[in-house]
């Protein structure tokens, strides 16, 4: 019995050490190979960083996810919520609502395949500023970017930050002139958004004059929050700043905004017509320059992002 009781004690202590020796060699390989990857991408550069999102967004099949953008317009902030879906070759849905401020919209840019449309549900003013011919009904849009970069303003970035990543196209976002290499990068310390931990990756200033569909003078920055697993945008910031309109020019500018106005609204433009609305298009005009002067930054979060799964085409339907 004392024998095979130490027998059965040395064969413990054998399989114990055993035991161990591999669990040793086991952590000891796992915080090797983690000290390596995190080596590695410590080494990483913003350009590096940027590149890898943009091969990741290619690499997806589908892609999918409801956020939240935030405006900071001079004192004011302004939110507005978006639902995006995304699917190749051509299948997208970027729908949003603005939760807050004096004139709430809602809109939807869509395409099922059959066509690319853009609708936005808002006041009169609006919905004559984008050229609708039917105030507050889908409209048929020529292409997939002519739509989407339509939709940028009222959707708040929402209808092309993410859908021109996916779909590799310069839409007159800032995301794409940063992600093009064109713009020195910067690399921020790393932070996390809803969990996730990113890096953070800010473009010095984009000079608006050179950008399609906006050639104003000005300068734009943007700061990419990107997951460090998915290498996919978790979070962006966006402060636009454009140069004020010249003095000698500002009675000019404003007229000219309200014979536009009464245009698309198939009013007469008559001198009376004109001297009526003066006051009150000064009065807008003046604050939203302010606000383009100071400055106006937008916050876009993307959460609930779903990958690589394959929708019904109904789902792309407005």
């Amino acid at each position: 019995l004392a024998q095979e009781t130490l027998k059965l004690m040395a064969y413990s202590k054998i399989k114990m050490g055993l035991g161990l020796g591999l669990a040793a060699l086991l952590v000891g390989g796992t915080i090797t190979t983690t000290v390596m990857r995190m080596e590695r991408d410590q080494t990483l550069t913003p350009g590096q960083i940027m590149t890898r999102s943009v091969d990741a967004y290619a690499a997806l099949s589908s892609y999918s996810d409801t956020g939240v953008v935030s405006s900071e317009v001079g004192e004011q902030t302004l939110t507005l919520t978006f639902a995006t879906r995304l699917e190749r070759p051509n299948l997208y849905r970027v729908s949003w609502a603005q939760t807050n401020g004096p004139n709430l919209a809602t809109g939807a840019v869509w395409s099922d395949g059959s066509g690319d449309k853009l609708q936005v549900t808002a006041p009169g003013f609006l919905a004559a500023a984008i050229k609708q011919a039917a105030p507050n009904q889908p409209q048929k849009m020529p292409n997939l970017a002519a739509a989407l970069a339509r939709a940028m303003p009222y959707s708040s970035f929402a209808a092309t930050t993410i859908p021109g990543m996916f779909f590799a196209q310069d839409i007159g976002d800032f995301a794409a002139p940063a992600a093009s290499g064109r713009y020195p990068l910067l690399k921020e310390a790393d932070a996390s958004v809803d969990g996730v931990d990113c890096y953070v990756v800010s473009s010095a200033a984009i000079d608006l004059s050179k950008l399609p569909r906006i050639g104003k003078p000005g300068t734009a920055t943007a700061t990419f929050w990107i997951g460090k697993q998915d290498f996919l945008i978790h979070q962006t910031r966006m402060k636009y700043v454009e140069n004020g309109v010249p003095a000698a020019q500002w009675n000019q500018t404003v007229d000219d905004a309200i014979k536009q106005s009464l245009r698309r609204q198939n009013k007469p433009v008559t001198p009376e017509a004109v001297a009526a609305l003066r006051p009150q298009m000064k009065s807008i005009m003046k604050q939203v320059q302010d606000s383009l002067n100071s400055g106006v930054v937008y916050t876009q979060i993307h959460s609930n992002i779903v990958i690589n799964q394959q929708y019904p085409v109904a789902d792309f339907a407005r």
